[in-house]
């Protein structure tokens, strides 16, 4: 059987006779800095040392005619033609992948009596080490075996034993699912403390008139998708409003819920003779209720929404839009899928915003994206959407002042855009419009699913007032509802990013100042997790790629 090297996805064993060298060696080149010498009576101080990139060296031959040699030599040529690091696999370690570059000049000797060539492949591995081709997982299901132990402690707390089996330190992603309203998450193991969220603020030894602080709010906040209650008595019909983003848009229809969600069931009597619309549909409205404290509207907010966006036959059409406007009812921002393609399978995805110029300020489509069997992947047409189907349909957006962020759920992809006059400006009202392009049956030719199964929104500019009997100069207390219920947070340690709503919002602004990712040691080392007061413990998922020298 011949041994296996894979580089760049290709097996060179496939390419040649055999390997008769491969040198790996023992990790990676160390060095040492030590102080001057001649400070000390005996030898020089150490201050610290360093393991280098590493680097692999493989041998080869290949029999044959001379002829047959130079197709070999462009092959080889081509796929170490790579401008970063590309995977390299042995035979002997298929659990292994190693991310190398080609280094030096790769040798091919030819000897033409013997019909025999040797080559020499040298690999150069930046990073010095191997990383696990598959990913660990740490959960209820499996806590207690071989990856370790999860331990929800009598204060809520959580204790998880990670067993890293690898040689080097890593880095963890930990996923919580919160099972209520919770302030905080902090995460602390022996190689540092990340913290997340809202803490209590403990003023030492200084002096402060502020008595205001802002939290959040769940103003909308359904525990399941596809749940009648999201929208019974939160959203009502609005089909004498004018739609925002366009007028052409024509709402004098009705949105129902049908099976699983808001979806379109038809587009009101026909306008006068004579006149043509882009659309014929209709549009809901969710007024943004009072805060706590009787505040109207949100200048500052977070909304994620469940999207099914699903044609089963070709030439289907309709429009879905979630919309927000202020107290004008002028749109703010929004996003939108579109087909209006009547023979074929290709839908765009829009993202609005208003101000002084509104606009459809990014589109998506036809080719990059394909609205069909809801992203099942089933290989019936090519390029299945990912991004709205009936398992991963999430959207967010997000107003931090002047910066609107639009963000995918599913494969991510993030498009923040500022708008400096709606910095203050106060979201007080939510669309949702569906509809049916002008001249087309709203039956035979309706997208079979198109509906929003979820909505929620979370305002996160509520102004909360201490009491002059507590010392303000001392203690100002934490948001105790700054994640919702049912919500998924996310931490991974190794690019240092945080994820809210579903795990879909980048939220890296939620690391408390002072905490920093950290790596968990090789062996069984334990992780405590504590959570804001009151808070009941989250479930939690641990995956993580092992490192070896």
């Amino acid at each position: 059987m011949t041994f296996s090297v894979s580089f760049n996805g290709v097996d060179l064993s496939e390419l040649v006779n055999g390997f008769t060298s491969i040198e790996r060696n023992f990790g990676s080149t160390w060095t040492n800095n030590l102080g001057t010498a001649g400070i000390s009576r005996y030898g020089q101080e150490f201050i610290n040392n360093y393991s280098g990139a590493k680097t692999i060296t493989v041998t080869f031959v290949k029999k044959g005619l001379p002829k047959e040699m130079y197709p070999l030599r462009e092959k080889i040529a081509r796929i170490l033609d790579v401008s970063e690091p590309a995977p390299l696999i042995f035979d002997d370690e298929p659990d292994k992948v190693w991310y190398a570059v080609p280094d030096q000049l790769p040798t091919f000797s030819e000897d033409p009596s013997t019909l025999k060539s040797t080559g020499t492949i040298s690999f150069l591995v930046p990073s010095g080490y191997a990383v696990s081709t598959f990913t660990q997982k740490l959960n209820a299901e499996n806590s207690g075996g071989a990856n370790g132990k999860i331990t929800v402690n009598e204060d809520q707390s959580i204790d998880i034993l990670i067993n890293n089996q690898g040689t080097l330190p890593a880095f963890p992603t930990f996923k919580f699912t919160h099972q209520s309203d919770n302030a905080s998450i902090t995460v602390g193991g022996e190689n540092g403390v990340l913290a997340l969220g809202s803490q209590e603020q403990t003023l030492i030894g200084s002096k402060t008139t502020e008595t205001k602080k802002v939290e959040s709010q769940w103003l909308l906040n359904p525990s399941k998708i596809g749940q009648k209650d999201n929208f019974n008595g939160h959203f009502m019909t609005a089909n004498d409003v004018q739609n925002p983003q366009n007028g052409q848009l024509l709402t004098a229809g009705n949105l129902v819920w049908k099976k699983d969600g808001l979806r379109f069931q038809d587009g009101g009597p026909m306008p006068p003779k004579g006149t043509v619309y882009l659309c014929m549909g209709a549009m809901q409205q969710w007024a943004i209720p009072a805060d706590k404290v009787g505040d109207v509207g949100s200048a500052n907010f977070t909304s994620t929404f469940n999207i099914w966006a699903q044609a089963t036959k070709m030439g289907q059409t309709g429009l879905l839009q979630v919309l927000f406007v202020d107290g004008n009812k002028k749109l703010m921002c929004g996003m939108g899928i579109y087909k209006d393609d009547t023979k074929g399978n290709t839908f765009k995805t829009q993202l609005y915003i208003g101000g002084h110029h509104p606009r459809t300020f990014k589109t998506f489509g036809p080719k990059g994206q394909e609205l069909n069997n809801g992203g099942h992947g089933d290989g019936k047409v090519p390029n299945p959407n990912l991004y709205f189907n009936e398992k991963t349909g999430y959207f967010t957006i997000q107003k931090k002042g002047p910066v609107f962020n639009f963000t995918f759920g599913n494969r991510g992809g993030n498009y923040p855009i500022t708008i400096p006059e709606l910095a203050y400006t106060k979201c007080m009202k939510v669309y949702i419009y569906e509809g049916q392009l002008w001249n087309r049956n709203n039956t035979t030719h309706k997208i079979t699913n198109l509906s929003v199964r979820m909505f929620n929104f979370q305002k996160n500019d509520v102004t909360k007032t201490i009491e002059q009997t507590i010392d303000a100069t001392r203690y100002i207390p934490a948001d105790l509802h700054h994640f919702g219920k049912g919500e998924k947070v996310v931490i991974n340690m190794d690019s240092g990013k945080v994820y809210r709503k579903e795990g879909a919002t980048i939220a890296v602004d939620e690391v408390i100042n002072g905490s920093e990712p950290f790596s968990v040691p090789v062996g069984k080392n334990t992780v405590r997790c504590i959570f804001g007061e009151g808070a009941v413990a989250p479930d939690i998922e641990v995956t993580w790629k092992e490192r070896y020298l």
